[in-house]
């Protein structure tokens, strides 16, 4: 019988056609031959007990490609599906960074009896990688690279870059070093093409190189290739002995990162793995989204307080009432949006403690802009609703005041945090939010008491 084309839907209740075995083996050689990260995507979303069969189809070289690109909380998972040896040429096969990253995602019993499976050379420089901090440049580099003496010609800087590994990953430039190994100039790869081979490497080196040191946090690096538009940075000892270097697509994951882990915060996931929220590991999400929500509701309930307070001190006047949500909402939208700018601001280092002067009159100029605006306009809602005079200056002078306050506090609150050690993006979410919910509702109340108890 003919079978229908694929893109015809079945009809009636006509039996599916029989699997062909020879469909099944083209579909799997089709799957193994995937861009690891399309790999990578179905490995999450495929059956864990598909991956055996579909693992014995891939060779070592695209396991370890895969194993790159999976998130972290997988590779567990996969390297359980390894036995400890071909883990270890799985590993073998990374860069050193890599190897570093993937192993400080296993547990640590297997990671240690993998590091001492491999060649002593590669041990040694996972090692190297692995004994910086998790944040730092240390960890982020790879110590695969080409270094050649001051006193190199061209043609063997070349000769250099023909015999370095296979997996030394992609080369942009040639290290040039001096007796000791300290690093003295960078060459780039089109300048070696465009050179003469008898000229000496020295005569053409950038001495006006950028590099850092391993300790140097994450984020100041992804901030240093933004800025340069660098392709590669070398890392150093603080004595200028080159060390490795680091790759523009690792500063693009830590950007990615840094960016995830900014957002967890804003939303109150606090530093939770941002694949965790995406998962179906449903009490781990609610373990981790829940302190905040409570913290907010203690919040909520020292507004709620103040909306009693409202009543009794304004039986006579109820008018008062419904105005409070707005003004504490209008209060908290604009501390949210300060907060969010500052924090932006500290991730690609336009703000710091150098301008917090000059930040914190600006956002208070643009608060009271829109006070003044957001006022004028609920002012003229109450007049229209209650006809009240008193009413509507009342509510008018509480939103400026609110919505000014509420851009000071969403400044100063991630300096704070900032000054203190903690990641300010905490300060962007549900903190800044409730705190000015509730300042807002209490401004409202002393305006209120101000001009029409009086």
């Amino acid at each position: 019988m003919d079978r229908k084309p694929d893109h015809q839907p079945e009809q009636g209740n006509l039996p599916p056609e029989p699997i062909i075995e020879a469909d099944v083996e083209e579909a799997m050689e089709r799957i193994a031959a995937l861009h690891p990260t399309d790999l990578a995507r179905l490995f999450k979303a495929l059956d864990r007990e598909r991956w055996p069969e579909l693992l014995g189809r891939l060779g070592v070289d695209r396991t370890s490609r895969l194993m790159e690109e999976l998130p972290d909380y997988l590779r567990e998972e996969l390297a359980e599906h390894l036995g400890d040896d071909r883990l270890a040429r799985i590993i073998e096969e990374m860069t050193s960074d890599d190897a570093a990253d993937v192993l400080a995602d296993l547990p640590e019993e297997m990671a240690s009896e993998v590091i001492e499976a491999l060649p002593r050379a590669d041990r040694q420089e996972v090692e190297v990688v692995l004994g910086h901090a998790e944040d730092s440049a240390g960890r982020l580099m790879q110590v695969e690279l080409v270094a050649v003496h001051e006193r190199t010609t061209v043609d063997e800087a070349v000769e250099a870059i023909r015999r370095s590994p296979d997996d030394a990953g992609a080369i942009h430039a040639v290290y040039v070093v001096d007796g000791g190994h300290r690093l003295v100039g960078v060459v780039q790869l089109v300048q070696l093409l465009l050179a003469r081979g008898e000229e000496p490497i020295n005569a053409l080196m950038d001495t006006g190189f950028h590099a850092a040191t391993p300790d140097v946090d994450r984020e100041r690096v992804a901030q240093i290739f933004c800025r340069y538009d660098l392709l590669e940075l070398p890392v150093v000892e603080r004595s200028g002995r080159l060390l490795g270097r680091i790759l523009l697509d690792d500063v693009v994951d830590v950007l990615e990162l840094e960016a995830d882990e900014d957002i967890m915060h804003m939303v109150g996931v606090g530093h939770e793995e941002p694949e965790l929220v995406y998962s179906d590991r449903k009490l781990r999400i609610a373990t981790a989204r829940l302190p905040w929500l409570l913290a907010t509701m203690g919040g909520l309930v020292v507004s709620a307080l103040l909306y009693w307070q409202f009543q009794l001190s304004f039986p006579h006047l109820l008018a008062l009432v419904p105005f409070i949500p707005v003004i504490s909402a209008m209060g908290g939208n604009v501390g949210t949006q300060s907060s969010t700018i500052v924090v932006r601001g500290f991730a690609i280092g336009r703000v710091d403690f150098r301008n917090l002067g000059r930040v914190i009159v600006r956002e208070l100029l643009v608060g009271a802009m829109m006070g003044v605006a957001c006022g004028v306009v609920t002012g003229i809602v109450a007049t229209v609703w209650h006809h009240d005079a008193m009413l509507s200056v009342t509510v008018a002078v509480a939103m400026v005041t609110a919505i000014s306050n509420a851009a000071l506090v969403g400044v100063l609150v991630p300096y704070l945090f900032r000054w203190i050690g903690i990641d300010p993006a905490i300060a962007a979410g549900p903190l800044v939010t409730t705190l000015n919910d509730v300042l807002s509702a209490a401004i409202y109340y002393g305006v209120a008491l101000l001009l029409i108890q009086r």
